[in-house]
């Protein structure tokens, strides 16, 4: 009986070392997983913010491209309308100095449209006696004359911005200072 009461102690120190080892293993498995799964909580954390800044600014962006839209939707439309609104001019301008009935009723017709191309954000450019901007004019005759920089001497078709972008350039002469 005693060797069976040894065997039991043995046996029992045995199985407490068994267990201890395997508890122990299970300790490095459960720190395994749960570095693992703090690991793929960071890694899902940082996909889900990327994902919330890519919205963010797709949302900035389409909100940008409506009020572009807004703002510039109508051009195409005035580049078509300046050609009607450069005849009126001329015909203002033919009529210049003559009181009539028909000449009375072209101005009233030329403000008002005027009037409602403003409103859209259509405004003339400045060109005669401006410097020259290659931005806002487009050259077609140069004159050597006694000035310091380029100027517009003369506009022969007028420019147009709408809401502060160029539409049309002004169509001018431009006195250079003379070579010496």
């Amino acid at each position: 009986m005693n060797v069976d009461t040894q065997n039991e102690n043995n046996e029992g120190s045995f199985d407490e070392e068994l267990g201890s080892s395997a508890h122990d293993t299970d300790a490095e498995e459960g720190s395994t997983l749960v570095a693992r799964l703090e690991e793929q909580l960071l890694d899902a954390k940082d996909r889900y913010l990327r994902q919330a800044a890519d919205m963010e600014n797709m949302r900035r962006r389409q909100e940008k491209e409506r009020a572009d839209l807004l703002k510039y939707g109508t051009e195409k439309l005035l580049q078509e309308l300046l050609p009607v609104l450069d005849s009126l001019d001329k015909a203002l301008l033919s009529a210049e100095g003559q009181s009539n009935p028909v000449v009375e009723g072209v101005k009233m017709v030329h403000k008002q449209f005027t009037s409602v191309l403003e409103h859209h954000g259509l405004k003339a450019t400045l060109a005669k006696g401006a410097n020259f901007d290659p931005n806002l004019h487009q050259a077609i005759q140069r004159v050597e004359e006694d000035v310091k920089e380029d100027t517009v001497k003369e506009e022969f078709q007028k420019g147009y911005t709408l809401n502060g972008r160029l539409v049309r350039p002004s169509m001018v002469s431009v006195s250079v200072p003379k070579s010496s």
